[in-house]
Formats: C-alpha cells, sequence, structure tokens
C-alpha cells in the first residue's frame, strides 16, 4: 500500500485552518493538501484512531481542550464530535489507548496529566483522572517547574512513559481501563538539565528511546514488560562533534523495520540519524538538513518509504525519500501556517 494521507496539527488560530489533511503518494514521492478544518485554535498535536475513522486534536492554549472528529473517508471531512477542557494550561500532547476508550493527555506549562473517557462514537466524556506533577531541576529558565511533555503507551503493557522536561524525570504510570485512573508505578530520574521530551519504543525489542530537548541527546533504555521499570542503556548526542549554536531537540521516530532511529534538531535544523545495533544501542549514520526552520514533529510511512517533516518557522512540510535508510530530500514541499505535527493514516 503506498496511499497515505496526512493529517497535519498547527499552531493556527480559530478562524485559520488549523487541521489539514495531505494526499501522499510513497511510490511517486508525490504531496498535495486535499482540505482544511477551522474552529479550533493551535491543534498542535493529533492522535488517531483510524479503524473508527477518528481523530483527536489537543487546543494547545490556556486553559487548554482536546476535541474529537469523525472523518468522512469519501469527502475528507472532519465532523466535530465534542470537546472537553483538560484543566490544564498548554495541552502539548495526546495518546488513545489501544481499546479506543482513554484519551490522555499532558499539560505542559500547568504540569499535569489528565484522563478522559472516549465512548463509542467517539465523543470524549468527562475527565476520569487529573494527576499534578511535582519538582524542578538545573535550568531555572525552562526546568523552574514540571513540564509534561508527551504520554506514549508502552508496547502491549498497561503502563504509559511520561517524560516531564521540567523536573528531568521519566513518570511511569499503570492505566486502569476500568475507572480510567493512572497509578503511579515508578519515576527514573534523567541527567541534569536534559529535558526529557519525546519517546519512541522498538517495534519489536524490549527498547525506549527518549529524545532529550534542552541537552539535544538520545537516552537508551532497556524496559520491562512485567513492571515498567527501566534500566538506561546509552545516550548519544544529535548533534556534530563541536557544535555549539543554540539549538533544541524535538521529535524521535523509528522505522517500522527496527533498523534505524531519527531525531529532530531545531536550530541546528537537521534530523540526526542512527542505526540500531543488536543490543539496542545507536551508531549515529549521518545528519540531514530538514530543507526548513523549527523541524518540531516529523513522521515515517509504515512502508519506510518516505519521511516527512513539519518545519514550524518556515511554514513548511517538507517530503524525502528513505534510501537505506538516509532521508533524501525530495524537492516536494507544501506550505502551510506554521506545521507541528504530521500523523499517517494507510488508505485501506
Amino acid at each position: 500500500m503506498s496511499e497515505y494521507w496526512i493529517f497535519t496539527g498547527t499552531y493556527g488560530s480559530a478562524d485559520q485552518e488549523g487541521i489539514h489533511i495531505l494526499s501522499l503518494n510513497s511510490e511517486r514521492s508525490s504531496l498535495e493538501k486535499m482540505v482544511g478544518v477551522t474552529g479550533i485554535d493551535s491543534p498542535s498535536f493529533l492522535a488517531l484512531d483510524a479503524k473508527r475513522n477518528l481523530l483527536f486534536a489537543a487546543s494547545e492554549t490556556m486553559d487548554g481542550e482536546v476535541v474529537s472528529y469523525r472523518l468522512d473517508p469519501q469527502s475528507l471531512a472532519l465532523k466535530e464530535l465534542s470537546r472537553q477542557k483538560t484543566n490544564g494550561d498548554h495541552p502539548c500532547h495526546i495518546s488513545v489507548d489501544a481499546t479506543g476508550a482513554w484519551l490522555l493527555a499532558v499539560n505542559y506549562t500547568s504540569g499535569n496529566v489528565s484522563v478522559f473517557p472516549i465512548d463509542e462514537n467517539g465523543a470524549i466524556g468527562e475527565m476520569s483522572d487529573h494527576l499534578h506533577h511535582e519538582g524542578s531541576s538545573v535550568r531555572q529558565d525552562r526546568q523552574e517547574a514540571p513540564h509534561p511533555h508527551s504520554i506514549f503507551n508502552m508496547p502491549n503493557t498497561p503502563f504509559w512513559v511520561v517524560p516531564d522536561l521540567g523536573c528531568d524525570r521519566l513518570f511511569i504510570y499503570k492505566l486502569d481501563t476500568v475507572n480510567g485512573k493512572l497509578l503511579p508505578q515508578n519515576v527514573i530520574p534523567t541527567s541534569p538539565g536534559a529535558g526529557p521530551r519525546h519517546a519512541v519504543f522498538h517495534p519489536h525489542q524490549p527498547w525506549l528511546y527518549i529524545i532529550e530537548e534542552l541537552s539535544s541527546t538520545i537516552t537508551a533504555y532497556h524496559y520491562d514488560r512485567e513492571n515498567g521499570s527501566l534500566r538506561e542503556i546509552q545516550q548519544v548526542t544529535t548533534l556534530p562533534e563541536g557544535y555549539d549554536k543554540p539549538t533544541i531537540s524535538a521529535d524521535i521516530h523509528i522505522d517500522a523495520a527496527g533498523a534505524y532511529l531519527y531525531g529532530s534538531n531545531r536550530g541546528h535544523d537537521s534530523l540526526a540519524v542512527y542505526r540500531i545495533q543488536h543490543d539496542g544501542t545507536l551508531i549515529q549514520a549521518g545528519l540531514v538538513s530538514v530543507e526548513g526552520v523549527m523541524p518540531r514533529n516529523f513522521v515515517i510511512t509504515p512502508d519506510d518509504r518516505c519521511l516527512l517533516v513539519a518545519n514550524q518557522d518556515s511554514d513548511s512540510v517538507t517530503l524525502f525519500e528513505l534510501k537505506d535508510g538516509i532521508p533524501v530530500y525530495t524537492g516536494e514541499k507544501l506550505e502551510l501556517y506554521k506545521p507541528v505535527c504530521v500523523k499517517v493514516w494507510e488508505v485501506k
């Protein structure tokens, strides 16, 4: 299968088209805009439930919201189904659990995590849990308080990992799928000043990789599926040797084959590429320009043919082919206002 829809979240205002649907043919490396949706402020992060034709968006504002939509696969129209307040400021990341029954969100500025039920029609119900992190770390300009930045499910387990940039910790929770409660399991300290941001799990092995925004590093862990514990394996830089200009890391992904890992640098405006070794360690295989400015988020197509980057400050989505794991720019670039999230939906 080579046809995909690419859903793009942005920092657009409610009167602008904030969510876009793009069409991608990965065999031809062609990309075009199909439709856009208004009515939501700063839909900066999206989550998909393709089985039920549902899309969820975080409205990253003060007193933020989460919003659900139903997709019409024929017209590509998105119909709003529901919205709920997150009881927090600037929700910046959301995830849907494997059952499709729970939506989990992190509120960056206010330092808390929220859980919501999702009914069979895709409507988001009233919040079922709300947890506040405590702590700070060494960077007083960015780490004066907790700032959870994402929430990811540990594959085939009830455990969830929340990287907290503000207090340099990984919070591990167990999701009670009956009552929609997050039960604290463990707290893992990271390097002081690292600022853990996003996570990715290897598709075949029990390895977790955390990209750390402030130190521009990636730390690899072995995780235990039975109890959710972590053991550090390695830490590597996302930058070239000797680079000393301002830059911060953002997003992290692994190809479907589990052979290559990628991390984005904002400031250096690049993708760091690594080969994944048999023991889970990483060897850098290259640094590739994103052909844009401030690559906040990127995505790899399931067939490992293409990689797309959302370049926030150059108002562009750039398209790359993956050749022996290395992104090669195709020349395809779409202009969109402040794109910050890209998600891929395989067209059946």
